[in-house]
């Protein structure tokens, strides 16, 4: 895989591990970002950061706990390290699959967020 399917098989799978709790879209600067649900536990991080020597955009992806302090159940703490374990095996796929891509593709590909949420149906464009 190269750059934009690389880009494309990552919003897939961040949509697929996460059953759509977490999602690809465009952020204000046109980069992607990471819209995640109130309910969720667990985040996932992910920007495409230019490598000044290749030239090229690697993405990095990290994971973090949204919750933080207070005292839990046995069944939320449960919760949390499932959560937890989804999350770090998802970043750990990304991780692995060493996601970079040219400024074209970089550019194809936040195009493509863009307009999926200003568009008809789109995450923010209504129908």
């Amino acid at each position: 895989m190269e750059g934009l399917e690389q880009l494309r098989w990552a919003e897939a799978l961040i949509r697929e591990k996460t059953e759509g709790k977490q999602k690809l879209l465009a952020g204000w600067d046109g980069m992607p970002v990471v819209r995640i649900e109130d309910g969720c536990m667990v985040g996932l991080y992910f920007a495409l950061l230019k490598n000044q020597k290749t030239g090229l955009y690697d993405c990095r992806v990290k994971g973090y706990i949204r919750t933080c302090g207070g005292y839990n159940p046995s069944a939320r703490m449960k919760e949390l390290t499932e959560e937890c374990a989804r999350i770090a095996a998802l970043v750990a796929q990304l991780e692995a699959a060493d996601i970079h891509g040219d400024g074209e593709a970089v550019a194809a590909f936040c195009e493509e967020l863009k307009d999926r949420r200003e568009g008809p149906g789109g995450e923010e464009g209504g129908g």
